[in-house]
């Protein structure tokens, strides 16, 4: 290869290896939670500059709540901020997504649960559709578990579940984390999310899969059940980013705002 060509190809390298992901964007998404009767589509918008991010959501009940999120340390640490009471609450950002695991493991003493025959394996699918005008990679994860359950001397054996789900990422674009889309996945895994190892295993083989949140994801899931299996379809799309400045101000909590110790959040 000519001096010139070997130069050309160093610089393209580098170039592709210094390429970084804009400090400053807006994504709006949507969330369908399942296809369960009376659950609706989530609307949002994450704002990010840096480590900092806010994301606001449509006010589907109608009660005039105007909660929000800010995110903080790239992602690492939730608030949830209550404007109407002028509080907000802070929250480990891990502990935050498997809340509902932590809810059923702090009935132990009078439920208990076990998790058993766990399988988890991957793959890449290659290319995938674009989604929000970015290029994508599809990526499956695929969880197998059985869960027992034992109730004032009931017990319940064999009950298996499980769950496929696809995701679409930009490598070059790993979006802020958005702690919706983890918190709902949780918690239509309820039974498997109450084994804390389990979560763990699945969390650190999607990290593997893809950076951030993804552009889309597709998941199913399915528990057996005495008269049938009952599938759960959780979907989660971004429709729109612009890359820009956005306004700092909006992604501090707001000055004379109370830290409550109190965890309000509910979905």
């Amino acid at each position: 290869m000519r001096p010139a060509r070997v130069a050309l190809v160093f610089a393209v390298l580098a170039s592709a290896a210094g390429a970084q992901a804009p400090s400053a964007y807006t994504y709006e998404f949507r969330l369908d939670p399942g296809n369960k009767k009376g659950e609706e589509t989530i609307h949002g918008t994450v704002r990010v500059s840096g480590e900092r991010a806010r994301i606001d959501t449509d006010d589907r009940k109608g009660d005039g709540d105007r909660s929000y999120f800010l995110l903080a340390e790239g992602g690492r640490t939730v608030y949830v901020v209550h404007a109407d009471k002028q509080e907000y609450e802070v929250h480990d950002a891990d502990e935050f997504a498997r809340v509902v695991g932590i809810a059923m493991r702090a009935v132990g003493p009078v439920v208990k649960f076990s998790v058993s025959d766990v399988r988890l394996d991957s793959a890449r699918l290659g290319a995938g559709t674009p989604v929000a005008g970015r290029r994508t990679e599809r990526v499956q994860l695929r969880q197998h578990w059985t869960t027992s359950i034992r109730v004032m001397g009931f017990v319940k054996d064999g009950v298996t579940g499980s769950s496929v789900g696809e995701y679409w990422a930009d490598p070059s674009f790993p979006l802020m984390r958005n702690p919706l889309l983890d918190i709902v996945g949780t918690s239509l895994m309820a039974l498997a999310a109450s084994d804390e190892a389990f979560v763990q295993r699945a969390d650190d083989m999607r990290a593997r899969l893809f950076r951030g949140s993804p552009l889309k994801a597709d998941v199913r899931i399915t528990a057996g059940m005495d008269e049938g299996d009952d599938e759960t379809r959780l979907r989660y799309e971004v429709t729109a980013i612009r890359v820009g400045p956005v306004d700092r101000t909006a992604l501090d909590i707001p000055r004379g705002y109370r830290k409550t110790n109190t965890r309000t959040f509910k979905m």
